[in-house]
């Protein structure tokens, strides 16, 4: 009688699916539990791995939490195409995301969210995600280049001193020179030069122009 009671009680904590018989004790995946306001309270939604089976996610919810579930629908959602780099045409496709929807045998219904977040340091986190979004704005701008061009900034003191003395050559009231002593063969080649031009700019005077009838 007792060994009847006995298989009674164990027959009533067993699930009224089948386990499976592999043991796994480092497991290396994660599973999230999501939040969907519009689930009934006899389903729950995960975000699982890609690799993982509808066996999995039941004996997963039975042997950590003892949940019972009774049927499990599964879906794989491909992702858009990204860029690589900001500012590239470089794409890519991410890799698919698998959620799983499972029909529980008792209801569950979500606690009420917090009205204090201190305890969690949510100013912390507040502030770090306003910073990363300003990094990751600034970044754009750099990559599309909004920012500010060179030749829009205010010139600086050195700038506007290369204008005045680029404005003085120009005219002829400075000769450039770099303070450095050439090899005394520069010179005849320069004289050279400055014959050609001559000469050229002679010949080009002397040739006649027939006029337009």
């Amino acid at each position: 009688m007792a060994e009847a009671a006995k298989r009674a009680v164990a027959a009533a904590a067993a699930p009224s699916f089948k386990l499976g018989k592999k043991e796994v004790f480092l497991p290396n995946h994660v599973i999230t539990f999501l939040h969907k306001p519009n689930l009934p309270p006899h389903e729950a939604c995960f975000k699982v791995p890609l690799r993982f089976t509808k066996f999995d996610i039941r004996d997963y919810l039975w042997n950590l939490y003892n949940v019972e579930v009774t049927k499990v629908r599964s879906l794989v959602q491909q992702q858009a195409l990204a860029r690589r780099h900001p500012g590239t045409r470089s794409v890519y496709r991410p890799r698919p995301l698998k959620f799983m929807t499972v029909e529980l045998a008792k209801p569950f219904q979500w606690p009420e969210a917090p009205s204090n977040l201190e305890p969690w340091g949510h100013e912390l986190w507040k502030t770090r995600e306003e910073l990363g979004e300003k990094q990751q704005e600034e970044q754009i701008d750099r990559a599309r280049f909004k920012g500010v061009m060179k030749s829009q900034q205010p010139l600086s003191n050195e700038r506007k001193k290369l204008a005045e003395l680029a404005k003085q050559m120009i005219k002829g009231e400075v000769k450039w020179t770099n303070d450095v002593s050439l090899d005394p063969k520069w010179d005849k080649l320069v004289a050279q030069q400055e014959t050609k031009d001559v000469v050229n700019a002679e010949a080009v005077d002397s040739t006649p122009t027939k006029n337009a009838v």
